[in-house]
Parts: structure tokens; sequence; C-alpha cells
């Protein structure tokens, strides 16, 4: 794809919106990495605008005002092409500096941050309480913190599983939902403010195939547990989802050709360079993660 096909499109509280519309040559230049990832860990965004009017500047907000970033690409006869989310999330902090004729504003983002910061729960259960229970109870107060939900799949051995003893939650939400997910063998995390839970050997969603003539760039590096990969920007490759990779190279090493993404970096701008997504993959088998073939990288559920 050819890098004038490129969109980024930012979206910030109050309304305004920088590069409106499809493919304009007078798109305002924006720069982005986002890193993402399975765990509990807070997805986070670094997000720099070029020469933005002083007016507008003055309009990006404060700490916690939501911001939204569009990318991908757009191909000629086409309103919209792939162009999806790649965050969603609140500011923590705006800076604008100069360099040279350049006046950079540069926006630090974070995904949840505030229902993970402020949203706590204090709770007692009886004995034989479902375990589903006390997960949508956190996952209810984290609502009220802007946190929308998303897919809760939770293992199947978990689904009907109850407490044998009584049960107490008494703290932040986030802290409650890691307890829970670590004796219970699964992940949770914010994925554009919203909730998702997975197995630790699941996953959620639909399946992006990458080969060379759909986006797949450089030879996938394989690991003890899957492989690293690289593409060009796509919205849909993102943590907790999955990816079918054709390589000669995986072929070659009789490697499993479906992985679960567990770690995503977007990066680039909409004018020149680098416009792509890195991701850390694991392997599935038999629709299971394969976490046979973890080694000494192995991670723990829900960290």
């Amino acid at each position: 794809m050819k890098q004038y096909l490129r969109k980024v499109r930012a979206i910030f509280a109050g309304g305004l919106i920088i590069n409106q519309g499809g493919i304009n040559k007078h798109d305002i230049k924006i720069e982005f990495n986002i890193k993402q990832t399975v765990s509990s860990s807070t997805n986070t965004a670094t997000i720099s605008i070029y020469n933005l009017h002083e007016s507008n500047r003055n309009k990006i907000g404060k700490e916690f005002d939501a911001i939204t970033l569009e990318a991908g690409y757009i191909p000629p006869g086409e309103e919209k092409g792939n162009v999806g989310i790649i965050f969603r999330g609140a500011i923590r902090d705006v800076e604008h500096r100069r360099e040279g004729s350049d006046i950079i504003t540069t926006i630090s983002c974070g995904d949840g941050d505030k229902a993970k910061r402020s949203a706590k729960i204090s709770k007692s259960y009886p004995k034989g309480t479902p375990v589903k229970q006390v997960v949508d109870d956190i996952a209810k107060e984290m609502e009220s913190y802007g946190v929308a939900r998303g897919e809760m799949k939770l293992p199947d051995d978990v689904a009907g599983k109850t407490f044998k003893r009584p049960y107490a939650v008494c703290g932040t939400c986030s802290k409650e939902m890691d307890t829970i997910g670590r004796g219970n063998g699964f992940y949770w995390s914010i994925q554009n403010e919203t909730l998702e839970i997975i197995p630790g050997n699941g996953y959620i969603g639909g399946v992006v195939i990458l080969s060379p003539e759909t986006g797949l760039i450089d030879v996938p590096t394989i690991t003890d547990n899957g492989v690293n990969a690289s593409a060009l920007l796509n919205p849909g490759i993102r943590p907790n989802r999955r990816v079918r990779i054709i390589s000669q190279t995986l072929e070659m090493n009789s490697q499993d050709k479906e992985y679960r993404v567990s770690e995503s970096t977007f990066s680039g701008d909409n004018m020149t360079g680098d416009f792509r997504v890195d991701m850390v993959c694991e392997s599935i088998y038999r629709k299971k993660v394969n976490e046979g073939k973890k080694k000494a990288t192995k991670r723990q559920v829900a960290r």
C-alpha cells in the first residue's frame, strides 16, 4: 500500500477532530506509539501532533479527558478503507514544544486510567457464591468510571464454579480482579476503554489472515511459545485476538499458523516512514493457546 493512502484521525472530548474525512493532502501530521497487552497492565499511547493552530492547542483538554485515535489505509475509490480505532483512552499529560519551525503537541495517554485508579469495591459473599457473580460485581463498579463491558469469556471450568468458603473483596477493582483472575486461570484487560476477559489458554473475536500479500512485513521470528511478527498497520490486530500467519519460514520449521496476539505495538505517522504494528504472539493448537510450549518466559495469568 502506498504512503499517501494512510489516514490518522484524532478525536478529543468536546468535539475537536484533527484530520476529518477521507484522504486529504492538507492533513496535519500525527505521530503515534501505542503499546497494548493481554495482561492487566495499562495500555499506553504517545501521540504527537504537528503545527496545530493555537486555538486548537488550547482545546486539547486536561487529565482524564477522552481521546480516540483512528488509523489505517483508504484505497482509491473507497471512503473508509480499513481505518479503525487503534487507541481509546484518557489524557494523562499534554506538552507543547518547538523544534525548528515546528510546534509539536505531545499527548501522553492511558487506557482505563480513571477506573484503575478510582474504582473500588467492598463486599462480602457467602459460601457457594458463583465466581462469575463476583467478577460481574467488579465489572459493574468499573462501568461507573467509564469502562464498558466487552466480551467476558471465563474458562469452562470456572463459568459454573462457586466459592467453597465465604469470600470478600475490599480495595481497588483492578487489584481484586488480579487476585480472582490469578486464582481462576483467566486474563483480564482494558482494551480501548472496554473490559475484556479471556481464559489463560483462550481468545475472543475473529482472526486476521497475514501473508506478504495482505500486509506481513519482514520475516517472523520463532520464539519458545510462538512468534514475533510485524505487519502494515491493521486495527484488527490487537491483544486477545488471533492472527493466522502464512510464511515460508514458519512452514519450513513446522510451526503452527494460528496465534493469539499477547502484545501489540502500533507506530508510525500519516506522512513518512513506518506505519506498522509489531506483535508478540502465542501458538494455538487444537483451538487452545499451547501453554505447554512455554519455558522460562512463562507469564503469570492476570499479572
